[in-house]
């Protein structure tokens, strides 16, 4: 049995990731009489719910009997991405990015238990030198910490921050880079932010934009700045890049909601996680560095 403390924001049958005994994470589903705050015992699930490794994600298909991949957000509606924030970056040093994910509390705004992490991998070189504009590899971890298994990666080569050339990519692989999701463009647009989203056969999947006059963009701490996302001219998802408190000011972290709404198939809700990723890097990471 595990003994589980139920989350603020949680409701009777919602599902929620806990640590069982050996370390490992397991997706449990919340009781009738589960009450947030309190102290419940669950028995630990079998281990077809374990979402430590890929391996132990893939299921069966009852129609065809053929393994498919399951949803890594657990067909979640709506997940938050904060970043957190590095002490070393107060001596003015550029740090390596971490981002814990989240289903959002009621609010829709606040974190909630985290269940996949995000850690960079960079040259300590390009960091101080090249800061944003540094080749990296974000890597996506079935838990949350950088000690569960890679399940995701979304690697970016040297670009120029808000220049017309040079402009940013990513190309999204599994657990490894030899299977490829797709890859994530942001090609220089009047007066939008626009990325274009594709596949891993190179075919268009949907559209990333937001217009460049919103007033979260001049001022973060006033509002939020909204990107839809589209398939075939059809809004089917939105990612909101939350306003910042006086905290995260100081600190210069972000917050993001990704709304999936028409996004069901898992590899393009990836690719939309990837979107949400870039979209930081380019238009929202600040340099830290102190080149005085």
């Amino acid at each position: 049995m595990l003994q589980v403390t139920v989350p603020e924001g949680t409701s009777p049958g919602g599902i929620i990731h806990v640590q069982n005994g050996t370390g490992q994470m397991v997706q449990v589903t919340l009781p009738p009489d589960a009450v947030p705050g309190s102290i419940i015992q669950i028995a630990d699930p079998s281990a077809g719910n374990l979402i430590g490794t890929p391996q132990q994600m893939r299921m069966e298909s009852p129609q065809s009997g053929q393994a498919w991949q399951a949803d890594i957000f657990q067909n979640q509606p709506k997940i938050l991405i904060r970043q957190e924030f590095a002490l070393i970056e107060m001596c003015g040093c550029e740090a390596k990015n971490r981002y814990r994910i989240s289903v959002p509390q009621a609010d829709g705004r606040s974190e909630g238990q985290v269940f996949l992490y995000i850690s960079e991998t960079s040259d300590c070189f390009e960091r101080i030198c090249c800061s944003v504009n540094r080749s990296l590899t974000l890597n996506l971890h079935a838990g949350p910490g950088k000690d569960f298994p890679i399940i995701q990666q979304m690697e970016k080569p040297f670009h120029i921050q808000g220049c017309i050339c040079c402009r940013p990519s990513f190309t999204v692989t599994g657990a490894s880079k030899a299977e490829v999701l797709g890859r994530i463009e942001d090609p220089w647009r009047c007066c939008v932010m626009d990325q274009q989203i594709f596949d891993k056969a190179g075919q268009l999947k949907f559209v990333t934009s937001g217009s460049l006059f919103q007033c979260g963009l001049c001022c973060p701490l006033c509002a939020d700045v909204d990107f839809e996302v589209s398939k075939q001219g059809k809004p089917v998802g939105q990612i909101k890049k939350l306003r910042i408190d006086p905290c995260e000011c100081v600190k210069e972290t972000n917050r993001f909601v990704i709304d999936f709404q028409g996004i069901t198939d898992p590899t393009e809700r990836r690719l939309a996680l990837a979107s949400a990723m870039l979209l930081d890097l380019q238009y929202f990471e600040q340099n830290k560095n102190n080149n005085n």
